[in-house]
């Protein structure tokens, strides 16, 4: 996923010096948030702004600005077909006989609690891609739910184990929430916190304190339980770490969490319940904003396709070219084929960093442009210390430091999971809309 990134044209657009801060807890959802302006390239004795048009289909742009050299090895859309399983979806005899089956253990009186619960277990059953649902259910039919759901992945040969679709509850909020397979957007940002600072930390800590080391683990997307104010809950982070020595009980450290801005309100829920349910000593909130959001079109458009391998061809050949043409620019998006938009511009990109008492805001995209090199973050202002619990860490003499973030390495992943992301978006419109198999 590292690449290699030319120097920036001093012509081109960029946004706005990135703020490292923000006000704590009160920060607005990122639809709220003031457009940054953008800034002005400087040229003899007069000031003009750069003008771009950007390449769609094989259309290509009228002026290139500079030049960005991908390191990234492609992954084939075919193999990577089954990253998430199996979809639940049963045949409608079955989906009958389960929903029989939970008829007769409900007894939901309350109409929206009824509602709600019919909606999360469509979900769950349909299992469209890139997907989020988030509706109250009181605990004993979060219960009920989970164990609908249990029936559904047992009836379809499904394992336990499969991370999507995932179900959670906060019993704080009682909010039941539902999650699909994400795109490779989402994935790619979860791959690059992970390898950024499980590399650092190791090679720090070889040297600083081996005996240490082996006890910080990596939780990928593990099932979390609360205790206290969040009694009940259950969550599953996209990533995270724990210090988990072999002789006593493990404590989660640092937590990071993937969402796209529209649900950026229920992502600082996320938050919460991992600071303050928790006690993790970071939580990480990895948000973008893709315009237009994914839809797919309308089938009868694309009833002339017959040979699904032909078309995937055909539509990664033109993917390949536009997307070549947005890394010239300094473009994230949007990529089309066949007058449809199978991944939207990555309009905003940014994380932010949370703790018990602060928080901080880093841009890294800015109104479809990558902020300029000084502008991008080096670091998050994460600390070697943040990776123990409190009490281990005052009592280690273990010298402190700070953990670094390579912005172009995060940034040149996204550029190659955005065209993977239209790619195996198309596929699964060949498969699950047109029944091309």
């Amino acid at each position: 996923m590292d690449a290699v990134y030319g120097e920036s044209d001093p012509q081109s657009v960029s946004g706005s010096r990135a703020s490292h801060s923000v006000a704590p807890i009160a920060t607005p959802p990122a639809s709220e948030l003031p457009e940054s302006s953008r800034r002005i390239g400087q040229v003899g004795d007069s000031t003009r702004t750069t003008v771009k048009r950007k390449a769609v289909d094989d259309d290509p742009a009228t002026r290139v600005m500079h030049e960005i050299n991908t390191m990234c090895e492609s992954t084939p859309v075919s193999d990577r077909a089954d990253e998430h399983g199996k979809h639940i979806k049963l045949d409608p005899e079955t989906e009958s006989t389960a929903l029989a089956g939970i008829s007769k253990t409900m007894s939901v009186t309350d109409a929206e609690a009824l509602s709600n619960y019919n909606a999360a277990f469509a979900l769950l059953n349909e299992n469209p891609p890139e997907q989020r649902l988030d509706v109250q259910l009181p605990y004993e039919k979060f219960v009920q739910l989970d164990a609908a759901f249990s029936e559904l992945k047992s009836a379809a040969g499904i394992s336990e184990e499969q991370r999507y679709p995932s179900l959670t509850y906060n019993s704080l909020t009682q909010t039941v929430t539902v999650v699909t397979a994400p795109s490779s957007i989402h994935e790619s940002a979860a791959r690059s916190m992970d390898s950024e600072m499980k590399e650092y930390v190791k090679a720090y800590l070889s040297t600083h304190s081996p005996d240490t080391l082996q006890n910080i683990c990596f939780i990928g997307s593990t099932t979390q339980h609360f205790a206290g104010l969040y009694g009940r809950s259950r969550k599953e982070p996209d990533g995270g770490f724990v210090y988990a020595p072999v002789d006593s009980e493990g404590k989660v450290t640092i937590v990071y969490e993937v969402g796209y801005s529209e649900s950026y309100s229920k992502l600082l829920d996320d938050k919460d319940i991992w600071i303050h349910g928790k006690g993790v000593n970071v939580f990480i909130l990895i948000s973008f904003k893709e315009t237009p959001r994914f839809a797919y079109p309308a089938t009868q458009s694309y009833r002339d396709i017959t040979d699904w391998r032909a078309a995937r061809a055909a539509m990664s050949r033109t993917v390949g070219r536009t997307m070549q043409l947005n890394i010239q620019q300094g473009y994230y998006g949007p990529l089309r084929y066949r007058d449809h938009t199978w991944a939207g511009e990555l309009k905003e990109a940014f994380i932010e960093v949370w703790r018990q008492d602060s928080n901080s805001r880093y841009y890294l995209v800015e109104e479809g442009f990558s902020l300029a090199n000084d502008d991008l973050p080096g670091t998050l202002g994460i600390r070697i210390s943040d990776f123990y619990p409190q009490d281990v860490w005052e009592a280690s003499d273990i010298e402190d430091g700070t953990v670094p973030f390579n912005s172009f390495s995060f940034l040149g992943g996204l550029r190659h999971d955005i065209s993977m992301a239209a790619q195996n978006r198309f596929e699964g419109f060949l498969f699950e809309k047109l029944d091309l198999l």
